[in-house]
């Protein structure tokens, strides 16, 4: 080459499924106007295992041409006067005319590369008939010689420069376009998302999502000095839970959103959905339960979306493929004593009589009945035999419970004659006990309450129970009458029975934990033995089972307790002044006595659970169960003065 020559870099790029090339020529033009071609050097990669886009292995090819370009022109002694890049495809040269920041990250890092080592206006496209960087990227088993295109370069390089090929224009769209952040979107809550199909992990999932929110909030700020906090990592999966809800229960959120009810098909319709600070929770029963928010309010989510899936694979992972049981779904709010922790057992206690049952005393046969305690917070029992109905036996029976078990703060129990008894008689003795007993009882102050007659429903908690023992005593009770003696041990033998009945499901898995039962609050353990190693102190082996229980019935037992077993339809309340029909089973065929709702009585949730009604036969109290609207408001002024409203009619 003379020094009158003109001499040009020509970088010609393609790229395949199989590969990516670059390969570069001199085109030297001398004075007598021939020109010659000449390779400099070439280059071919084998594309990565992870599959991309065509557009993109064609921007990684254009990546490497304009990086060897760089090298030559930098250690060269040869300097061009200008230099051409080549390439078949049109999106890449959309991409790189085109601003780099409207596009994914993948595109713009290479895109601001290209545009450091070289200039827009260089680049120009060729037919892929012409770009001998296209023969580097196919798999063909022909021999090459010197001869080859490869080395000697395409035809027209030889031809004038203004004949080399043209871009004809044409509109070019690119897959590739970010969309533009404005605040809007940012404030939007389920924004920036990944693609969930793109990840089989749940911890990147939200790791990644997380960077994106961090990388939002840099641009927002303008400070480059933020670090990834555990606040992006729970904010990260609250947007990914509520993305969830919205893909699942969309039209349910938005009845719940417009005040509406669920429609009577919806999967959410017995869950009793609430939305809380925009997440869709389960109301459930436990309302009264000074637990942990979580626990009382549990987060909805479907089981069939990725999200819970690579939710539930993760505890599936930590729990070391092992616990099957760690991952688990509105009657009204259970009272505050079913779900209060960290009480002693028969602090909260409900009570309840069954028999009679036939024992033989000598030669006669007497009635002796069983009056049955059961702790309502551990579901533990404990059974008193008691020779009659009596207010004093009852009085009796309940000294023998507390002097073992202590003192109830609260004791539930039906409407049954005896139990009224037994309250006044409570109420009497705390003022004659003297003052020995007066710190170790009085100052519990223990509390009697009534369920409203004819609501059995509301005493399910012992009456369930009460068929428990039933059971218990109908496997060992071989005699029908037998002697006093045997009859109390085979009540202690079905207490014990009854209270090592698991609470929480069984697991299969021999590595698990024993199932909780009623004994571990009582007796430290399922069956009496230990369950844990010697200890240097006895008090601190007895708290560490005891927070040890109460944190599994927290975990375990409690969640149970959540869904309410049947379809919440809201409906109108009953209100004071209704006009109403008295459903009583015990009543003859055809009657149905009437009456006026005088007052009403509202559960812990709100909700009318019982009401005083005003009959021919006096006011008594019953369940809004069983309470039948018959006239809806102003049933008084709407009466004609000295109609009788009486029973039967």
């Amino acid at each position: 080459m003379t020094p009158s020559s003109e001499l040009q870099l020509h970088m010609f790029n393609d790229a395949s499924e199989q590969a990516y090339a670059t390969t570069a020529y001199w085109r030297i033009t001398h004075k007598d106007g021939t020109v010659e071609v000449v390779q400099v050097m070439g280059k071919a990669k084998v594309a990565p295992l992870k599959l991309l886009t065509i557009p993109r292995l064609e921007l990684q090819a254009a990546l490497i041409g304009a990086r060897m370009a760089s090298t030559i022109l930098k250690e060269h002694e040869w300097k061009p006067g200008r230099v051409y890049y080549w390439t078949d495809s049109k999106t890449v040269l959309h991409w790189i005319r085109n601003d780099k920041k409207k596009y994914t990250p993948f595109v713009a890092h290479r895109l601001a590369e290209i545009g450091e080592l070289s200039q827009v206006e260089d680049w120009r496209w060729v037919p892929t008939a012409d770009n001998v960087a296209d023969d580097a990227t196919r798999i063909e088993t022909k021999r090459i010689t010197g001869a080859d295109r490869w080395f000697t370069g395409p035809s027209f390089l030889s031809l004038p420069e203004e004949e080399l090929p043209t871009e004809a224009r044409s509109s070019v769209t690119s897959e590739e376009a970010a969309y533009t952040i404005t605040t809007d979107d940012i404030t939007d809550r389920m924004g920036c998302l990944p693609d969930i199909t793109r990840f089989s992990a749940y911890r990147r999932l939200i790791r990644a999502t997380a960077l994106v929110q961090l990388y939002v909030q840099k641009l927002r700020t303008k400070d480059r000095s933020l670090l990834l906090e555990v606040s992006h990592i729970h904010d990260a999966e609250l947007r990914w839970i509520l993305q969830a809800q919205q893909d699942s229960f969309g039209e349910d959120l938005r009845r719940l959103r417009a005040g509406q009810h669920l429609h009577r098909h919806s999967k959410l319709a017995k869950l009793d959905p609430v939305i809380e600070e925009g997440t869709l929770k389960a109301r459930g029963r436990i309302g009264a339960s000074k637990t942990s928010t979580h626990s009382n309010r549990p987060i909805i989510l479907d089981g069939g979306h990725p999200f819970t899936r690579l939710l539930v694979m993760d505890y599936h992972r930590n729990a070391g493929h092992a616990n099957n049981e760690r991952v688990t779904p509105p009657r009204g709010d259970l009272p505050e004593e079913r779900t209060s922790p960290g009480h002693r057992p028969f602090n909260y206690c409900g009570v309840d009589y069954f028999g009679p049952l036939t024992v033989t005393i000598g030669r006669r046969h007497e009635k002796r009945w069983c009056a049955l305690f059961t702790c309502l917070t551990t579901r533990a029992v404990r059974l008193e035999l008691v020779s009659s109905l009596s207010t004093d036996s009852a009085i009796m029976a309940l000294r023998r419970m507390a002097a073992r078990r202590g003192w109830p703060q609260v004791i539930f129990s039906d409407n049954a004659t005896n139990f009224r008894g037994a309250d006044i008689e409570l109420r009497n003795a705390y003022r004659a006990w003297g003052p020995e007993l007066h710190n170790f009882c009085v100052q519990y102050g223990t509390s009697w309450r009534f369920i409203p007659p004819g609501a059995p429903h509301m005493g399910g908690a012992w009456e369930r129970l009460v068929r428990s023992v039933k059971t218990a005593l109908s496997t060992s009770l071989n005699e029908k009458s037998p002697k006093e003696e045997v009859l109390q041990t085979l009540l202690v033998e079905a207490e014990y029975c009854v209270n090592a009945r698991p609470l929480t499901h069984v697991s299969v898995d021999p590595a698990d934990s024993e199932a909780l039962t009623p004994n571990h609050f009582l007796i430290g353990s399922s069956t009496g033995l230990p369950l844990t190693g010697p200890c240097e102190k006895a008090w601190r082996k007895a708290q560490a089972l005891a927070d040890q229980f109460w944190g599994r019935w927290v975990k375990e037992y409690l969640p149970t307790l959540i869904p309410r077993g049947q379809e919440t339809r809201a409906s109108r309340q009953l209100r004071v002044g209704d006009l109403v029909i008295v459903v009583d089973n015990t009543l003859p065929r055809n009657t149905w006595p009437r009456g006026i709702v005088e007052r009403v009585h509202e559960g812990p949730d709100g909700i009318i659970r019982s009401a005083d009604v005003r009959t021919r036969g006096g006011v008594f109290r019953r369940p809004v169960v069983k309470l039948a609207v018959l006239q809806i408001g102003r049933a008084t002024t709407e009466l004609r003065r000295g109609e009788d409203v009486a029973d039967g009619e």
